[in-house]
């Protein structure tokens, strides 16, 4: 049975709008005031709700990388010192958690280790984010299936068999969740994006599938939402050119706006799949179809043979599609030249 996920009133799955999703992460650069100007642009751009990121180093990092970033590649040294920098203290969380509750967008979180978890269960997030990273992350995983909250996971840097490992934990303790197709790059080439996995995620898990996009623009969110995705999360900014892991990747105001109503333009357009004719088309059919018409007198009684039927429009007689049926049948009635043959004729 296919799992949905609810959020207060909003509903994740089929046949329900796309769940949209600012990622601000980071991108408050560790200014409360920032954070708070990010959420109430969200809100205006038309999205579900937003996601932070809450870490405790000392947790994440082994304490003499802790100590000394250094001793690690220069990409660990370069985030743990923006990390060090941009992150928010609990109590600001707490503010922003109430200032979205205000503004009645959603607020949640990914939590990159198990203190963070324990903060957010405090914070009474109602849903919790796994990022790429933490795939694999067992102890965390089982840690936030405690809460019995719904999860979002993200499947980016991740073989396939890792992605089958850790659904078939959330599987195993009954958690409900929903997964992200994701390039953990930033950003990924256009042509390393392979949208088709939307595909094979929802072909192999019963749950809703979303998709994390990295790459610059819209373009490729809305794509995904034409493929399916129930979930649509991009980075947000005010700033593209501010200091930070994130702001170049990310979309401004107004790109995100635009982005959101081309999404509810696809999904308007996307339909039920069943096959019906709207009102314009019955307008045209009328109009541009064709009829089976009679080219000659014919007298009740008399054979209809095919030299007697052209086809002709207006579409308001006879398919042409039942020519054969009318064929060899003897008239019910008179007919003159140039009339419609209907259903009564057959």
């Amino acid at each position: 049975m296919f799992k949905s996920i609810k959020i207060g009133d909003r509903i994740i799955g089929k046949n329900q709008p796309t769940f949209v999703v600012a990622e601000i992460g980071l991108n408050h650069n560790g200014s409360l005031d920032l954070a708070k100007k990010l959420v109430n642009e969200a809100k205006n751009c038309g999205a579900d709700a937003v996601k932070f990121q809450k870490r405790d180093l000392k947790s994440i990092y082994k304490i003499d990388i802790y100590h000394d970033p250094n001793k690690d590649c220069q990409g660990t040294a370069h985030l743990v010192d923006i990390v060090k920098r941009f992150e928010l203290s609990e109590k600001e969380f707490i503010e922003i958690k109430k200032y979205c509750d205000k503004l009645n967008i959603i607020f949640f979180c990914t939590p990159w280790d198990l203190n963070s978890v324990s903060f957010l269960k405090k914070l009474k997030v109602p849903i919790y984010k796994i990022a790429s990273a933490d795939l694999t992350n067992i102890p965390l995983i089982k840690a936030i299936i405690k809460e019995h909250k719904p999860i979002i996971l993200s499947t980016g840097m991740a073989q396939e068999s890792e992605v089958r490992y850790t659904v078939n934990l959330l599987n195993k303790y009954n958690a409900t969740f929903a997964l992200l197709h994701c390039v953990s790059a930033y950003p990924p080439a256009f042509k390393d994006i392979n949208l088709n996995m939307i595909d094979v995620l929802k072909e192999k898990y019963d749950v809703p599938i979303g998709y994390s996009g990295h790459e610059r623009g819209i373009t490729i969110a809305i794509c995904a939402v034409a493929k399916g995705s129930k979930i649509i999360e991009k980075h947000f900014t005010l700033d593209r050119s501010m200091e930070g892991p994130d702001h170049n990747i990310s979309l401004t105001p107004e790109g995100f706006k635009k982005m959101v109503d081309r999404i509810r333009i696809v999904e308007l357009a996307l339909g039920n799949g069943k096959k019906t004719l709207v009102r314009g088309e019955m307008l045209y059919r009328e109009i541009l179809a064709k009829s089976l018409i009679s080219l000659k007198p014919i007298k009740k009684g008399q054979l209809i043979a095919s030299n007697m039927i052209g086809v002709k429009s207006p579409g308001k007689g006879l398919s042409p599609q039942l020519i054969s049926k009318l064929i060899g049948k003897n008239s019910k009635r008179d007919i003159k030249q140039y009339d419609y043959f209907t259903h009564k004729d057959l």
